[in-house]
């Protein structure tokens, strides 16, 4: 046996130990989070609870109607509470109280009625709050979603309440704990789930009544937990390069351990196997190709990182380390009652800024353990000349990694930590498309080439002092919109000026599409003023859609603000790109009106500004039209594509259409035919639906899905086809993030060209003529023919995309 067959043998033993691993670590990261949560939310204990809604709330109605039609006689306290409230929203609050209960070993019977008892006057009271002051209660809400706790939302809502002056239910006397135990007796005859005994182990004075679950359920949740665990492995990078793909299953890692899952992230098993039918080759051949580049840990990125990490973090876009110091109290604790009197504004503002740092350290707690985590795996693969990242697809063919943590398409820390395990020399086209990258992280992406090359020739002291001295010098990276992989290419900078054009270089040059969802719709439609404003024709410098609507919206809010609006004289003046940017970016993956609103209150919020949802409005509104001014065609094929859906639905059939590059695309949304809980947990609005006669279409999202599925799938079918271009080309090493396509910095030039002539290739064909005959061929007759006519072409010449520069850019 020669030397390389035994360190590939030596490689993929070390692998399939890694797999093992991985499947520990899974383990072990869910029963910590089994511990951390309860068991009502954990998935055995949901599934539990919808099994038990059903049955419970039958028991509780015929509890209700005994009680009506039976013997004259004094009734059950519980029986007038339990008509007054909806029997499936007792049932859940019931079963949630009971399960958490019986999980944890035995509690006592008196405090499990008196939190059911609690819920439901809290669900009561939050209801009533919403119906009284239903704008405060929806901002909560969505400020609730971030809430790391139960208490701490519950906190919030009952502040919020007292603030109203909203009279509050509570069961007067001892009716909510007789209501509550009436609760648990019959969850306990409903299930069988539990049971009832007297612990005298304190003596008879101190006799207590608890709750245990039963032998047979505690040992059912034990083993759902068990099985739960082997299927939440912790995917990590492969030291050998994946298994090819071939079908629908077995590709990826070796083992079962390592986690082995199907081609296509779904849980339709007859998809997946109708997809074992599917002539697919450039399907096959483009995921192969992204997961088998090689890769490594940029080691001068990784050093700066962790001692900025060890040294308290806050440096580039890395979070602080350590939670941030809460306000303390303005005066000494014995005075602060008199205090609160005699400054009331001081206490609120106080109050306030208390809040505030919760909030912000709640919020911050995921980046810091995702930080952590990230800086702790690159290091542990530092040593690894080579490592892999298997990839899969979801329903609409986009390409994923599988490893979650540390993977291409993860951050601009966790890109900056990866690069290319095989270089290139840069050359001169190299070294200038390098230039271009530097610029691009830094910022400067919307003038000409020309001049980002001149930027970071103008730069270049401050650009090599990065590199120089990341941390001590003066910081020039930390300015960048993606400052870690700023640093990441300042080093590649500092290569090339010390060894010119033979510099090795092995970070990753990306080109990026201008605002790719609107460039396929205009391609598809062959819109020549979507197509300028996307940059799909020659120009001398890169157009900018965000800067166009901003202008159009501009020019409308000054005319209605010289016209007496006062929403218009909020915004007149005030609009920036920034704020523009995020409404048209998700135009064409459906973004709404109000989804356009709560966008522009997010993004001010950031910046530090408050913003009346009233203006918000006015202001969706307002770019909702500009936008269909500036890209029509993408408009009316969004429309077109949610008109026949809607026909679809009506047939309850589910859409299905083959990308360009042979990709069998199944959209299927379906809804539970049952009862709807609508209920609070803690605050927190929440919905269950169970199921009680199976399934149908669910017609409104098939039509709100259809236009940005169908858009990701040309997008994931363009990269496909830009990858196997490429290939053909003699590239083999690639970075793609949906419409972000990377390569070695000395084949750009060849990336770039691939890309284009893939692009021209694809929208060459009638993409949405294909997509109606599909369709038509899916329907009834009778529904064929409802179909709506398709929306007209323009005169946009597709050849023209090979010659725009700036198309990816």
């Amino acid at each position: 046996m020669d030397i390389v067959q035994q360190t590939e043998q030596d490689l993929r033993a070390r692998q399939i130990a890694l797999e093992e691993e991985s499947l520990t670590l899974g383990i072990d990261r869910y029963q910590k989070e089994r511990h951390r949560q309860e068991e009502a939310d954990s998935g055995p204990g949901r599934r539990l609870i919808r099994d038990t809604i059903a049955p419970l709330s039958q028991a509780i109605d015929s509890f209700v109607a005994e009680a009506r039609n039976g013997k004259p006689g004094k009734k059950h306290t519980a029986v007038r509470w339990a008509e007054k409230f909806p029997s499936s929203e007792l049932a859940y609050l019931t079963a949630r109280h009971c399960l958490n209960a019986v999980s944890s070993g035995e509690s006592r019977v008196q405090t499990v009625a008196e939190a059911i008892a609690t819920s439901i006057e809290d669900s009561v009271n939050y209801s009533r709050f919403r119906e009284v002051s239903p704008g405060l209660y929806k901002h909560l809400q969505t400020v609730l979603k971030k809430s790391t706790s139960q208490r701490h939302s519950r906190n919030v809502m009952g502040a919020a309440m007292r603030r109203t002056e909203l009279d509050q239910f509570v069961f007067p006397d001892h009716d909510g704990i007789h209501f509550g135990m009436k609760m648990v007796e019959l969850f306990i005859e409903a299930t069988g789930f539990a049971h009832l005994y007297n612990d005298s182990s304190h003596g008879k004075t101190r006799e207590r009544v608890l709750i245990r679950g039963t032998e047979q359920v505690l040992e059912w949740l034990d083993k759902a937990h068990d099985a739960a665990a082997h299927f939440a492995p912790v995917r990590l990078p492969m030291l050998v390069p994946p298994v090819p793909w071939q079908a629908s299953k077995g590709g990826g890692y070796l083992t079962d351990a390592g986690g082995l899952v199907p081609i296509v992230r779904t849980r339709n098993k007859a998809y997946l196997r109708e997809l074992d039918n599917a002539d697919m080759p450039l399907v096959y051949e483009a995921l192969n190709a992204i997961q088998a580049t090689p890769w490594k840990i940029n080691t001068a990125v990784l050093d700066v990182m962790k001692e900025a990490w060890e040294a308290g973090g806050g440096v580039g876009d890395l979070p602080h380390r350590d939670l941030e110091q809460v306000p303390g109290l303005p005066v000494a604790a014995e005075h602060m009652d008199a205090w609160k009197e005699e400054n009331p504004e001081a206490f609120k503002d106080w109050k306030r800024r208390r809040f505030e740092v919760y909030e912000r350290n709640a919020r911050s707690t995921s980046k810091r353990i995702s930080a952590a985590n990230k800086i702790a795996l690159a290091a542990r693969f530092a040593p690894e000349a080579v490592i892999f990242f298997p990839h899969s697809l979801d329903f609409r063919g986009r390409v994923y990694p599988i490893p979650g943590t540390l993977n291409p398409q993860g951050d601009d820390q966790t890109k900056a930590l990866l690069v290319f395990a095989e270089g290139m020399p840069l050359g001169k086209e190299g070294a200038r498309w390098l230039a271009i990258h530097l610029a691009n992280v830094f910022g400067v992406d919307k003038v000409p080439f020309e001049d980002r090359v001149r930027w970071v020739n103008e730069n270049e002291e401050a650009i090599l002092d990065s590199a120089l001295d990341p941390l001590d010098g003066h910081r020039f990276w930390t300015k960048a919109d993606s400052p870690w992989c700023a640093l990441a290419a300042c080093f590649e900078w500092a290569g090339y000026k010390a060894m010119g054009e033979e510099f090795v270089s092995h970070i990753p040059v990306a080109l990026d599409g201008s605002c790719n969802g609107l460039q396929n719709f205009s391609a598809m439609l062959r819109d020549s003023i979507g197509g300028a404003a996307t940059n799909l024709i020659p120009q001398q410098k890169p157009a900018d859609i965000y800067t166009q609507v901003m202008k159009v919206a501009a020019e409308r809010i000054k005319a209605e603000a010289e016209g007496g609006n006062l929403m218009a004289l909020v915004w007149d003046g005030r609009l920036t790109r920034n704020l523009v940017k995020r409404p048209v970016m998700t135009l064409p993956y459906g973004v709404t009106k109000a989804g356009m609103r709560d966008q522009i209150v997010d993004t001010l919020k950031k910046e530090g500004e408050d913003c009346a949802w009233d203006a918000a409005q006015y202001l969706a509104d307002v770019l909702w039209d500009c936008i269909g001014q500036v890209v029509i065609a993408a408009r009316e094929a969004m429309d077109w594509l949610k008109a026949a859906a809607k026909v679809a639905a009506k047939g309850d059939t589910p859409v299905s259409w083959t990308t360009p590059a042979g990709f069998p695309v199944l959209q299927e949304y379906r809804e539970s035919i049952g009862s709807r809980i609508n209920t609070h947990v803690g605050g927190r609005r929440t919905y269950i639906s169970h199921s009680l006669e199976g399934t149908k279409l669910d017609g409104r999202r098939q039509a709100l899905g259809i236009s940005p599925n169908f858009v990701h799938s040309c997008d994931a079918s363009h990269m496909m086809l830009t990858v196997c271009t490429a290939s053909d080309n003699e590239i083999a090493a690639f970075a793609m993030i949906h419409d972000s396509f990377g390569t070695h910095a000395a084949n750009t030039h060849v990336l770039a060209a691939s890309l284009r002539a893939a692009f021209v290739d694809q929208y060459t064909r009638e993409v949405l003529t294909d997509f109606r005959d599909e369709l038509s061929a899916q329907l009834a007759p009778e529904l064929a023919t409802d179909l709506p006519p398709l929306p007209p072409s323009g005169d946009l010449d597709l050849s023209l995309v090979e010659e725009s520069a700036y198309f990816f850019a």
